[in-house]
């Protein structure tokens, strides 16, 4: 049981991220120009329901880009890779980690974003230089480094409302994470443990789940990795 998560909501903003997480055993390697947080909260205060905590990566994706948008930054198509990536050109621009815990007054919600901001991709390791981008190369003049603190700030407003969206199931909420699937009408391969499904990406549903079709059936996946390349690597 977790403690000290008594007063909420609060947030986590580190400086340098060491030993960043990403899905599984896959790590998330940032710099000081990453912006890397951790947002906590109790979903009952929200009014979240627990069916509804699978869409928390999906929602939150949408704020971040909705924040990029409030900025008037240069979006040359910044979209979500279900289930959980934020991605333009394929390449990736941020990730999200959302986390139950329990403690002793009940179960919270850990929210876990980083983003490549002004993050120096030429210094990354050679795997994060090959698939990885940050939202500074996409501008046509370099951000400066106190664009963090205002980018939080809205990605923050963006992330509140978005959130009570959500808890009021508006379905303006889903078709935006749906316009913004960049896997649709992509032929895919889905790991799901030692099984593996390969179809063609239909919608990222209401339920947050993603639609592909086999050729046989539609399936509605509520997780998975996708697969990147031949060799099963999904970073």
């Amino acid at each position: 049981m977790l403690q000290g998560l008594d007063e909420l909501p609060f947030l986590i903003w580190a400086g340098r991220q060491t030993l960043g997480r990403g899905r599984g055993e896959n790590q998330w390697w940032s710099d000081e120009g990453s912006l890397t947080f951790t947002l906590v909260l109790d979903p009952a205060a929200h009014g979240l329901r627990i069916d509804q905590e699978p869409r928390l990566a999906l929602m939150t994706a949408v704020a971040v880009i909705e924040a990029i948008s409030a900025l008037g930054l240069t979006d040359p198509g910044i979209g979500i890779r279900w289930p959980n990536d934020i991605e333009v050109n394929g390449r990736k621009l941020g990730g999200i980690l959302p986390e139950r815990v329990e403690t002793r007054l009940g179960h919270r919600l850990l929210i876990g974003i980083g983003l490549n901001v002004l993050t120096r991709i030429d210094q990354a390791p050679p795997d994060v230089q090959r698939m990885a981008t940050s939202l500074s190369a996409l501008q046509l003049q370099p951000l400066e480094p106190s664009f963090l603190s205002g980018f939080l700030a809205a990605i923050l407003r963006q992330f509140e409302r978005a959130l009570y969206r959500m808890a009021a199931d508006d379905p303006g909420l889903a078709e935006q994470w749906d316009r913004l699937n960049l896997l649709r009408d992509q032929v895919v391969r889905i790991a799901l443990g030692p099984r593996v499904i390969s179809g063609k990406v239909h919608e990222i549903d209401a339920q947050g789940a993603l639609g592909v079709h086999d050729g046989q059936q539609l399936h509605h996946l509520f997780g998975g990795q996708v697969l990147r390349d031949p060799s099963g690597d999904a970073p």
